[in-house]
């Protein structure tokens, strides 16, 4: 328990081959599995700001489960929201929901509901944009001057209104200029190769905690090809973190809470 409250950073290097005018590297720091509510509150939210403007970044990426399911849980949301808005970044934050991001009861940390029941709180949206945070739901921007692609997808199991629909890859990549670099948003790090087939270049991922603790650190490695990390799947590269906050026990074995810092090379 105490172990789990310790904030820890990894820093990785990935190259993506296109040129971008007037960019050579993009500083991304990449955080996850904020699970706000029972577990997590102000003092954890002021050391991951903290860390993340320590590590001056170009952008933040908030890879979903920003929630821990019940908005009602948050300790003081108007506190929280004020110490998130102090988040700086040169491109902005951007945000995308995942599967826990809707109102749902958990047992352990797990639903027992419906995907049918699972709906967002309408109030989710606007405490991130109240915290500095533009929301990306199935949704394509262009960051830097309008040279970098980035796209935010819905999650792909819960997408916050009882269903699972979402816009397919394919469609919101013909918003894109596939000459300049593409960074997706997606909270669960699925679909590797058939994303990298259709010409990404980065992935942005959160969802698997890196198991947390066992045996979900056991399991966690067998049911996602990257699990937690940077893999290199053909030409695209797939980031995972493990989360900054927690599911169910309050408690981390075997594994971290991290702010994830991506510099990506541009050539």
């Amino acid at each position: 328990s105490i172990h789990a409250r310790v904030m820890t950073t990894n820093e990785y290097t990935i190259d993506v081959n296109k040129h971008v005018d007037g960019i050579d590297e993009l500083n991304v720091v990449l955080v996850a599995d904020l699970h706000l509510g029972y577990s997590i509150g102000c003092k954890d939210m002021e050391k991951m700001v903290k860390t993340i403007n320590e590590m001056n970044p170009d952008i933040v990426i908030y890879a979903g489960d920003i929630f821990d399911n019940d908005y009602d849980a948050l300790d003081n949301p108007d506190r929280l929201s004020q110490i998130i808005r102090g988040v700086n970044a040169r491109y902005g934050s951007y945000a995308v929901f995942g599967n826990h991001d809707v109102t749902e009861t958990l047992v352990g940390g797990f639903s027992t509901a419906s995907m049918t029941k699972a709906f967002r709180d309408d109030r989710m949206q606007p405490f991130l944009e109240s915290a500095g945070i533009n929301v990306m739901l199935d949704d394509v921007t262009q960051i830097a001057d309008g040279k970098i692609n980035l796209i935010g997808r819905l999650d792909g199991e819960k997408a916050g209104d009882g269903t699972k629909n979402r816009k397919a890859l394919s469609e919101l990549l013909k918003e894109c200029d596939m000459n300049k670099p593409v960074i997706v948003i997606n909270h669960e790090p699925d679909k590797l190769h058939e994303t990298a087939a259709l010409g990404v270049d980065v992935l942005l991922s959160g969802h698997t905690h890196a198991g947390q603790f066992f045996p979900l650190t056991i399991t966690q490695p067998l049911a996602w090809e990257n699990y937690w990390g940077v893999k290199k799947i053909d030409n695209m590269y797939s980031v995972v973190t493990s989360g900054v906050g927690l599911y169910g026990p309050a408690i981390r074995v075997g594994t971290n809470s991290e702010v994830m810092k991506i510099n990506i090379q541009f050539k």
